[in-house]
């Protein structure tokens, strides 16, 4: 596995785990009758702000190969 992949596959699971585990704890809020729109939101907040970070560490890698 080249470094470029490593660092890909690392900034894929940091993106997308833990808006996973955002969403399952709106699903867990809603079944309680709670509300569940604010874990919605910081999954879908995490996934702009962390998707933009990981865009542009890739960006960066691939300029200085």
């Amino acid at each position: 596995m080249t470094r470029q992949t490593a660092i890909a596959r690392v900034l894929m699971v940091a993106v997308f785990a833990p808006s996973g585990g955002l969403s399952g704890q709106g699903v867990a809020e809603a079944s309680q009758g709670r509300a569940w729109w604010p874990w919605l939101v910081a999954a879908l907040v995490w996934l702009i702000v962390s998707g933009t970070i990981a865009m542009a560490v890739s960006n960066r890698l691939d300029e200085h190969r």
